[in-house]
């Protein structure tokens, strides 16, 4: 299947390109520019084509969805993208559109190759079922396997477990972008993400690398014990920095500061392939700041592309980890009690989505107005 899809993006970058340059000379701010084939040829090239994982992002959307126009909202995106990827699927024989803006899919083995989007409530109700447990969501995520392993957190890697229910959004937001069922990896995986995602799709495939032995092998029996497709490794992102094979896409979880971000980032890039990917970061603001800055523009060296900054779901609950926090809980408690203190959130972090874009653009140059939509 995956050699058949790979051949289908082929002929859609063909089909793509052929109407793109075909149309665009139509297009307000465009039509009066005059512009030969081989500028029109270049602007297809670094600014319209899509890489494999991005085409196949891009047909999840249209498969899996209850009105075809989703698509453009949830892409940002306008009916001209959406025309391109309905007729060429239904010239292919792989949808048919109905009238209602609802398709048929016809080529039903693709669903195999890629993964459904879940609700939270459906993992959540897989998860519950399976561990056979009651998911309080703000309870800490490690609670949830307490009686199946022992692991324990630690200090010195800054080790803070987010919650059962930011866990479970966090795998929510995995299979709504992983575009292909290949393997995926997590770069740390202190809060058992890994197996969430493996508990809610049992199709999914995972490699997990910590420097943090007891926690791999809790991974391990959790994966051996439910028949999870979980591999681990063993790895000090400092120093080894190539896994010998290449993942659709990663999470990262890495230490909150500029640099902890960069290294763990540029780590999972090295281990993504000519087909692009979807990288995932969570990170929290401890001592950032204004360096945000700085990590944009890292981004975008990196060839990182941000599709989605989610804040506000995704927190630490009530944990004395380090010396100084003791500090913090004393001042607080001071002024509110310290029962709602210790069951309110320690700390905040925002999900980043990235598509990750697997060759270099360049900007092609030409005079035009601002409503040169080119």
């Amino acid at each position: 299947m995956e050699k058949f899809l790979r051949k289908l993006y082929k002929k859609f970058l063909k089909f793509d390109r052929d109407y793109y340059l075909c149309d665009v000379k139509t297009w307000f701010g465009v039509e009066g520019l005059r512009l030969n084939k081989k500028i029109l040829k270049e602007f297809y090239e670094n600014y319209q084509k899509v890489s494999f994982l991005e085409f196949l992002g891009n047909v999840k959307d249209i498969i899996y969805s209850k009105n075809v126009f989703d698509f453009i909202t949830k892409n940002a995106v306008d009916d001209w993208d959406l025309w391109y990827y309905l007729k060429f699927l239904e010239k292919e024989k792989i949808i048919k559109v109905k009238r209602t803006s609802k398709v048929s899919l016809l080529k039903k083995e693709i669903r195999r190759v890629i993964p459904k989007p879940q609700t939270e409530k459906e993992i959540k109700r897989k998860i519950e079922k399976k561990l056979k447990i009651k998911i309080k969501e703000k309870e800490p995520v490690i609670s949830m396997f307490k009686k199946f392993q022992d692991f324990v957190v630690k200090a010195k890697w800054d080790q803070m477990p987010i919650s059962m229910g930011s866990a479970i959004f966090v795998v929510k937001k995995i299979l709504e972008n992983l575009a292909l069922n290949k393997r995926f990896l997590f770069i740390g995986d202190d809060d058992f993400v890994s197996v969430i995602l493996t508990l809610a799709d049992e199709n999914i495939e995972c490699t997990v690398c910590d420097i943090d032995e007891q926690l791999l092998e809790c991974i391990n029996l959790l994966a051996l014990k439910f028949n999870l497709k979980i591999e681990t490794r063993k790895v000090d992102i400092r120093k080894q920095k190539a896994l010998g094979e290449k993942f659709v896409g990663f999470l990262c979880h890495p230490v909150c500061t500029e640099e902890g971000v960069k290294e763990f980032v540029k780590y999972g890039k090295q281990q993504l392939g000519k087909d692009g990917g979807v990288v995932f970061l969570e990170v929290g603001d401890e001592a950032i700041g204004n360096r945000f800055l700085f990590l944009q523009d890292f981004f975008a060296k990196e060839n990182l592309i941000i599709n989605e900054v989610i804040p506000n779901k995704i927190y630490y609950p009530w944990i004395l980890l380090h010396k100084e926090d003791k500090i913090i809980a004393r001042r607080l408690f001071s002024m509110i009690d310290k029962k709602i203190v210790t069951k309110n959130p320690r700390l905040g972090a925002s999900l980043y989505i990235f598509e990750y874009l697997p060759f270099k653009i360049l900007r092609v140059k030409f005079k035009k107005s601002i409503y040169s939509y080119l």
